[in-house]
């Protein structure tokens, strides 16, 4: 058979189980299956390549440049990707890429299927699982739904950073409050206010006891030369 018939082919049966899965089992669950079935082949390529550059999980590639390269050149048959610009951010670095993956026709003729959308989740899975395990950072496919062109879809590859490589912004720092200490209190004449409240408490008790003294007594001792 002419292989253009049997990719014709290929393609109408494609759209036309996705369409009918998605309706019986909802659309949450089939995406889920997808990006699961795009996992597992993108871990056997980044391990492929991390053999050969002999690098490990837990020794990855510190560039996500030079990670995204390495996994780009090694999907050709699979996916056809142009880098078109990349910047590194103080959280996160982020690599602008069209993309063109094989299901690409199958979504333009079907109404039913949208670029970015259910049957797309297989090549989220696939970017985002390996290019985590080449550079040992969290990994985000972000489809770029305003920048969809015949040639292929834009997308954000996100490379977050982690929280030790993120350089802390200086903060301004705040002066502390200021606690009196014994020194800077003024000492108080201690015996001058000894003094007054001796002259203050021996008025007082003469005053009380001038007029506590019974009237009788008084008399007496005006009496007495």
């Amino acid at each position: 058979m002419d292989l253009k018939k049997e990719l014709i082919g290929l393609r109408i049966f494609t759209g036309s189980f996705f369409s009918e899965i998605e309706k019986t089992f909802g659309t949450n669950t089939i995406k889920a299956v997808l990006n699961r079935m795009g996992q597992k082949p993108a871990e056997i390529v980044a391990e492929q390549i991390l053999q050969k550059y002999e690098k490990t999980e837990s020794n990855p590639f510190e560039s996500p440049s030079a990670a995204f390269n390495l996994f780009q050149n090694t999907i050709t048959k699979l996916y056809d990707t142009e880098i078109i610009t990349q910047e590194d951010l103080k959280d996160r670095y982020i690599i602008r890429i069209r993309n063109e993956c094989t299901y690409r026709q199958v979504i333009k003729n079907r109404e039913e299927l949208k670029f970015g959308g259910t049957l797309c989740e297989f090549s989220f899975g696939y970017f985002e699982s390996a290019l985590s395990k080449l550079s040992g950072l969290n990994v985000e496919y972000q489809f770029d739904p305003k920048e969809n062109y015949d040639e292929g879809c834009h997308v954000n590859i996100i490379f977050y950073k982690k929280f030790e490589e993120i350089e802390e912004t200086p903060s301004t720092p705040i002066e502390p409050i200021s606690t009196p200490t014994d020194e800077n209190i003024p000492k108080a004449d201690t015996e001058s206010t000894s003094e007054s409240t001796s002259k203050s408490t021996s008025k007082s008790t003469s005053e009380s006891a001038s007029e506590s003294t019974p009237e009788s007594t008084k008399k007496k001792q005006q009496s007495e030369p």
